[in-house]
């Protein structure tokens, strides 16, 4: 019987971290979850998906600036004053995401903070992509039809937030290399290798 593990992708604007991941799902034959993970929260929660993308993408900055809510494990039910909260709204996807290991049907997930939800669990292997500056340019210019300039500022706009986000809810550093078990540069690795390079790290924990 295959053995319950999951891997957590954290990665850069720009850095591929996302191929990255699907190529890992399809060689491995496991779950792909990226924003997926707000539908079944909405689901669950009977909240709009709505609210859950606007918490994922937009969230005031404002926010931010106040003092770090790190996840506690708990929801809030309707009725709660703080149901449909930001804090909540983390909290469910938090709990969405814990419920999935459970299952026991092996994952890899994208963004979210997975690396600090699934902390506790054993059979995790939680990973960090990164790229240089031009990579990612040039890649977002691709992606995306824009400029150089607007590339530049939306990567950097975009990894501002990412950082942000996950100091509020999580109280750690997104970047910290201390957070992942492994921490990897696509721009001179090369998509492949680093597809490589995370599936032998899967071996290693001897989780294949």
């Amino acid at each position: 019987m295959a053995k319950r593990f999951a891997i957590t992708i954290a990665r850069t604007l720009g850095s591929d971290g996302g191929e990255i991941a699907r190529r890992v799902a399809q060689q491995l034959n496991i779950r792909f979850i990226d924003k997926e993970l707000l539908s079944i929260a909405s689901s669950e929660s009977g909240i709009s998906e709505a609210l859950f993308n606007v918490m994922d993408e937009k969230l005031n900055r404002r926010i931010f600036r106040q003092s770090t809510a790190a996840y506690r494990g708990e929801v809030y039910t309707p009725g709660h004053e703080d149901f449909l909260s930001n804090k909540n709204l983390f909290e469910y996807q938090s709990k969405v995401l814990r419920d999935i290991y459970n299952q026991g049907e092996p994952f890899i997930v994208v963004g979210r903070a997975g690396s600090f939800i699934l902390d506790e669990f054993p059979n995790v292997v939680k990973v960090n992509v990164v790229a240089s500056e031009q990579y990612c340019v040039e890649n977002i210019m691709d992606r995306n039809c824009i400029s150089e300039s607007e590339a530049k500022k939306l990567i950097a706009k975009t990894n501002k937030y990412r950082y942000d986000f996950f100091k509020y809810f999580t109280g750690k550093e997104w970047g910290n290399p201390l957070n992942y078990d492994l921490c990897l540069n696509s721009s001179t690795l090369g998509i492949e290798n680093c597809v490589q390079l995370i599936v032998e790290s899967v071996k290693a924990k001897g989780l294949l």
